[in-house]
């Protein structure tokens, strides 16, 4: 009996260790069982108001499709998984960012196969007729850059799409500073009072002056760059908000300024449309004749346009007329 007591009394302390382990371990078991449960409860996705009503996406999209708005997505910092070949054509500035992009075709009619074959988390389309068909093959959210009133407040909203608020934000700020430095490039360089004419000598019978467009130029020109249009150009596009006119031979020079930023490809027979009155331009006489490529300048996205503005302020300001 005496030794029954004193075993007791031995292992009770050990039994009360083991309890307290045991217990222990059950607690840390509970505590990390529920952790995994309120991690795999978090939610993966998240509702966005947009004009074709709410739509659910992913919270951090991964595989997007766009079929218009490149430049938008690349300002975030995204790179879409496919785009629309069509587009890079005439968006050499996207085309370094894209090498590793599906091509989807022609934009107007993009291929949906070839959507479906990429698996994308969520499309982004301007198309508002679109969204049906595309909303079949994943969260799809329509967005067109008009309906904001600045560059940066469309890749603010492109920011809210993407969850990216951080890098819309981060992308604006440079934006403001690139602006900065491309304008002080060229305030030295242009004469006070100097006038600019923005023209397209590539799709129509006739060159079209391009006021402050979203593509061709002008946005780049007139916004960002702050170029002053001459007098007919600012009164017949820029104060009636239009984007461009067909100017005939007979009224060609009467928009034509100080300057003349002209969007061509090589081969482009620019003088051969305006017999009688190119070499009367006091801009072609005084060697202001600027030539762009227009395959960098129809794409007019924030992310292309300070691309833009930037070539066209090292171009005014080393004097470089021609292509190459």
């Amino acid at each position: 009996m005496l030794f029954k007591k004193a075993w007791y009394r031995m292992a009770l302390p050990f039994l009360l260790i083991m309890a307290v382990f045991i217990s222990g371990c059950t607690q840390k078991e509970t505590v990390e069982s529920v952790r995994t449960e309120t991690e795999n409860a978090a939610p993966q996705t998240r509702t966005l108001s947009t004009m074709m009503g709410d739509v659910t996406v992913p919270l951090n999209p991964e595989r997007v499709v766009v079929d218009w708005n490149i430049g938008h997505v690349l300002a975030v910092g995204v790179t879409p998984v496919g785009v629309p070949g069509s587009l890079l054509d005439y968006g050499m500035f996207l085309r370094d960012k894209l090498t590793d992009s599906a091509d989807l075709g022609n934009h107007s009619e993009v291929s949906l196969e070839k959507m479906v074959e990429l698996e994308p988390d969520l499309i982004i389309t301007w198309d508002q007729e679109k969204f049906q068909t595309y909303s079949k093959i994943a969260p799809t959210v329509v967005f067109v850059p008009d309906q904001y009133d600045s560059m940066e407040a469309e890749v603010t909203a492109m920011g809210e799409i993407l969850n990216r608020p951080t890098e819309a934000i981060a992308w604006n700020e440079s934006f403001k500073q690139r602006i900065a430095a491309a304008q002080a490039k060229i305030k030295d360089v242009i004469p006070d009072g100097a006038t600019f004419t923005v023209a397209d000598f590539n799709f129509l019978k006739n060159p079209a002056i391009i006021g402050n467009s979203a593509n061709r130029g002008g946005r780049a020109a007139y916004e960002l760059l702050g170029l002053t249009p001459a007098p007919k150009v600012k009164s017949d596009l820029l104060d009636q908000d239009k984007e461009n006119l067909e100017a005939s031979a007979e009224v060609f020079g009467e928009y034509v300024g100080d300057y003349l930023l002209m969007m061509v490809t090589e081969g482009t027979k620019d003088h051969s449309l305006l017999p009688n009155v190119w070499d009367n331009l006091p801009a072609v006489q005084n060697n202001h004749i600027f030539k762009l490529d227009i395959h960098k300048y129809f794409t007019a996205d924030p992310y292309t346009s300070i691309l833009q503005a930037e070539e066209i302020a090292d171009r005014l300001a080393s004097g470089q007329t021609e292509l190459n």
